[in-house]
């Protein structure tokens, strides 16, 4: 009796030998075409033009390169795991299937993306393109009983809001590796993010992914909203800034945990460049806050603020105590465009031989000179005006925490955003 049955092209035996043979060239051939940026080595058969795929091992967490085939489909590259029809997977398609955060380089140009396995019926659908770019495919496809993995690449870009995330985090003095594992389990490349974070990637430790809090996901809920309803912050104040006087009793207990807490002053390294100094030294030092001080803070400015802006606000972050050092400056600037449209700045302390001055714009664009002493507060629309101190500080000490607000996003809007 007949059978369709389709019979291998390759021995097993075969394909283990004609697999580690091809495995070192392959070696070869990605290591000269990075190099050369693909003048080298950069077409198979110098016919069709490779493109070169790294991969971290699913074992051994390695970074693994392997030149393929180029092919694009709506300018997406498709990894095409045919192993010349062979009756094993190659190793790469193991490792996809693991971790499909992967860079593909195309001459001098590499980008990162999310590689998906296609269905069969997906893969039917790109089958005809596949075959365009190199048409021994559909021997390779004809040679084996195996199903032949495809896979489409997403580009994944680290966009400016994960980058201004990334930098306030920092900022806050939170750990290195806390931010990358979170970058990592949002499906970012470790080198992207090592890249971002000026360092290199086996500087890491991965943490396990942790659940978001409550508060996070809610935060992050109402970004969405609010940046879903308005295309540019809008300006909730006639001025966009006014000077007032804090509670004693908010001043007091802040004072008081600066006080008890400076042997736990760190060096602050401020993302974006942002605090510069003309001394020695760091321009500035930090105390990381326990989340019921920050809570209170934040709770004892919120009627305040909504009163000031004339909207319903969402306490977002508070930042710990900052302490600038003698020659520190402040470059002007303005604020996270999501998460800090309202704040606060605080003057908690000062040891200082003169004035520093805080230089702040209007909503209309002119720049006023402000003096805060010890326990006085600036409300302040601090995604839109910009805000500094350009003129070093001359003293010893100037203390100060920063608190800040979003627009209240109503429960029936965030159904729609849903």
């Amino acid at each position: 009796m007949s059978t369709d049955k389709k019979m291998e092209a390759y021995s097993l035996s075969q394909a283990k030998i004609i697999r580690l043979v091809l495995r070192q060239i392959s070696l070869i051939n990605a290591f000269i075409y990075e190099l050369s940026n693909g003048r080298l080595w950069g077409r198979l058969s110098g016919k069709y033009p490779i493109m070169v795929l790294s991969v971290f091992g699913a074992k051994s967490g390695k970074l693994r390169k392997v030149p393929l085939i180029k092919v694009l489909h709506e300018k997406k590259p498709i990894l095409v795991a045919s192993m010349a029809g062979m009756p094993m997977h190659p190793s790469w398609y193991f490792n996809v299937s693991a971790n499909p955060r992967v860079a593909v380089q195309i001459g001098s140009e590499k980008k990162y993306y999310t590689a998906n396995q296609l269905t069969d019926q997906e893969k039917e659908g790109v089958w005809p393109t596949v075959c365009a770019h190199y048409p021994d495919y559909d021997q390779y496809k004809k040679n084996t009983q195996r199903n032949i993995g495809v896979f489409s690449c997403e580009e994944k870009i680290l966009t400016t809001a994960w980058k201004e995330w990334l930098a306030e985090n920092t900022e806050k003095g939170c750990d290195k590796n806390e931010l990358y594992s979170i970058l990592y389990h949002e499906g970012f490349h470790p080198e992207q993010i090592a890249s971002e974070m000026n360092a290199r990637v086996n500087s890491f430790t991965l943490q396990p992914k942790k659940q978001q809090s409550s508060k996070e996901e809610n935060i992050q809920r109402m970004v969405r909203a609010f940046k879903s309803a308005h295309k540019k912050v809008p300006k909730y104040t006639e001025i966009g800034f006014k000077k007032e006087t804090m509670d004693k009793s908010i001043h007091q207990k802040i004072l008081d945990f600066y006080q008890e807490n400076d042997a736990l002053l760190k060096v602050e390294n401020v993302a974006g460049g942002y605090v510069k100094t003309e001394g020695e030294g760091s321009p500035s030092h930090t105390i990381e806050m326990p989340d019921e001080l920050r809570d209170e803070i934040h709770q004892s400015f919120l009627k305040r603020a909504e009163a000031w802006s004339g909207i319903k606000l969402l306490p977002t972050y508070v930042y710990g105590v900052r302490v600038y050092n003698r020659g520190a400056t402040l470059e002007s600037h303005v604020d996270r465009k999501e998460t800090h449209i309202i704040g606060v700045i605080m003057n908690i302390d000062q040891k200082v031989d003169s004035p520093w001055i805080l230089e702040i714009d209007d909503n209309e664009g002119n720049n006023h000179n402000v003096t805060l002493s010890p326990g006085d507060i600036v409300f302040y629309e601090s995604a839109t005006v910009n805000h500094g101190r350009p003129t070093p500080m001359d003293g010893e000490k100037f203390v100060n925490v920063f608190c800040h607000y979003m627009p209240l996003i109503q429960k029936e809007e965030l159904r729609d955003e849903a």
